[in-house]
């Protein structure tokens, strides 16, 4: 056996599990979905490799406690790696959970792993409405949460704004007027995108909704697609109410030959890098780019560049719209490739931390199809565009013309193309100009709350509330005919004190 290949890491089996039971009680619980998946993933490699497991990855879940995850998904299986790992919670998770296998291969201190991630949200949600019980484990820990308060300036926290449905707006306002387009062309430019990745679920078996639906139906507001956070509709956020489970085996090559796994089942690991933004999005230089994510899709658009392919696959997160235009532009990518292999966090649904897991596997199985020499791009993102992950796969040996650079240069390129950090004012009144804004929704379509980011003519940056009962603001802010970012306002305080915006 040739030494170099023990540390050449090989991608030797995919599985996916889908979960619709016509009753709750029949439901799998997510890991038994994980479990159901390993045991297709061993079915897709045509060999017996899970006893030989000697660690394993298990993505976050956040639909069910469980005090020890990775025991209980082992247990499912009836395996018990030296290694079993409950990761962090994140979109970019599965990616670097894959690139640590892989390094951890590539330095011989592994020789076959597996990475398992399962949600049932679902089922969860419908037990719910019928307050009924599931006859799932006991939940012995609540599902862990992300601490928002500990790394977020104190004026989102105070404003609600932490969640990523009340962040990701934000960006998709500043970076349509940075791109120079009208609220039409942008809102055109995302239903058009999640329209092609409506096809592409439709045709994807593990795929939640497998209905494709028009531009039109994607951006039109209508009693089944509702405003949820301006500008975005329900059909344009990524749907977390899904059962679905992954999973995906990993050894070396020399593993794979002594296991007898097939050259057609082999997919090469060539490389992946990360970078990462500052947690708190409020203190960031702009709201409008993030440096993390061109310089890690940067370095990736650059080492593919160089090697001659017959052809290439991407698959971008695609959480909210912004995330992959904002990818899509720095890759060069028209809207057919940027829609990716998989079918998108709406279509093929977004079981939370673990929607990368299942593009893995869309992605082995597109570069198993293909015949001539491919390459795929994997590109996950955690957080508020704060965590930035790529993960380059192949149908054969990176070719010697395949150079990446690391993490730590393209984190230094992120950081010399950052502006200073703004100073966030609590207490300010004077003019100042709009950097950006939202306006969040009732399930009766209605605008409940809005929020506006303005900057100083000194650049600080103010984040200020717009309450229902300031309805001519608040409905200023849905307007569609004229461009709000970059509009002259003055920051004032009302009768109580509270900061208020007005045009």
């Amino acid at each position: 056996m040739n030494l170099a290949e023990e540390r050449i890491p090989v991608i030797i089996g995919i599985g996916e599990t889908v979960d619709r039971p016509s009753d709750t009680q029949e439901a799998r619980h997510p890991a038994q979905l994980m479990a159901d998946a390993l045991r297709l993933a061993q079915e897709d490699a045509h060999v017996n490799v899970l006893q030989r497991l000697d660690s394993i990855d298990v993505v976050d879940v956040r639909c069910w406690g469980y005090k020890d995850l990775p025991g209980a998904v082992c247990h499912g299986v009836g395996i018990a790696p030296a290694r079993q790992h409950h990761t962090a919670i994140g979109g970019d998770v599965p990616i670097r959970s894959l690139r640590e296998m892989a390094q951890a291969i590539t330095e011989g201190r592994s020789r076959a792993a597996a990475l398992c991630g399962g949600e049932a949200a679902a089922s969860v949600q419908r037990a719910s409405r019928a307050k009924a019980s599931l006859p799932w484990p006991t939940q012995d820990v609540p599902p862990r949460s992300t601490p928002w308060h500990e790394f977020l300036h104190p004026r989102a926290v105070a404003l609600e704004l932490v969640q990523p449905l009340h962040v990701y707006p934000l960006y998709e306002n500043a970076c349509r007027a940075s791109w120079g387009q009208t609220f039409s062309e942008a809102q055109r430019e995302s239903a058009e995108l999640l329209s092609r990745m409506s096809r592409i679920a439709a045709s994807n078996p593990t795929a939640w909704i497998q209905e494709p639906r028009s531009a039109e139906q994607i951006a039109v507001i209508s009693p089944d697609n509702r405003p949820v956070a301006w500008p975005y509709t329900k059909l344009m956020v990524a749907n977390p109410q899904v059962n679905q489970g992954s999973a995906l085996l990993m050894t070396s090559l020399a593993e794979a030959r002594r296991l007898g796994v097939s050259q057609d089942r082999l997919i090469f690991v060539w490389g992946g890098v990360g970078a990462s933004e500052a947690r708190d999005y409020v203190s960031r230089d702009r709201l409008d780019r993030s440096t993390a994510m061109e310089a890690v899709l940067g370095a990736a658009g650059q080492a593919l560049a160089n090697v001659k392919t017959g052809a290439r696959f991407v698959d971008l997160y695609s959480c909210f719209p912004c995330v992959p235009k904002m990818a899509r532009r720095v890759l060069n990518l028209d809207l057919d490739q940027a829609a990716g292999v998989t079918g998108g966090l709406t279509f093929f649904g977004a079981p939370l931390s673990n929607y990368m897991g299942h593009s893995t596997n869309a992605m082995v199985r597109a570069l198993r199809r293909t015949t001539e020499s491919a390459a795929g791009l994997l590109y996950g993102q955690g957080e508020h565009v704060t965590k930035h992950q790529a993960l380059v796969l192949g149908n054969e040996l990176p070719p010697s013309e395949f150079q990446l650079a690391d993490d730590q240069t393209v984190a230094q390129s992120a950081a010399q193309a950052r502006g200073p950090s703004p100073t966030i004012l609590d207490d300010f009144q004077g003019p100042a100009n709009v950097e950006t804004y939202t306006a969040m929704f009732g399930r009766d379509g209605e605008p409940e709350r809005g929020v506006v980011v303005v900057r100083t003519d000194e650049g600080s940056r103010v984040l200020i509330a717009v309450p229902r009962e300031q309805d001519d603001t608040l409905r200023s802010l849905l307007d569609t005919d004229s461009e709000l970012v970059g509009r002259r306002g003055h920051v004032e305080r009302d009768s109580v004190g509270t900061l208020r915006w007005r045009f």
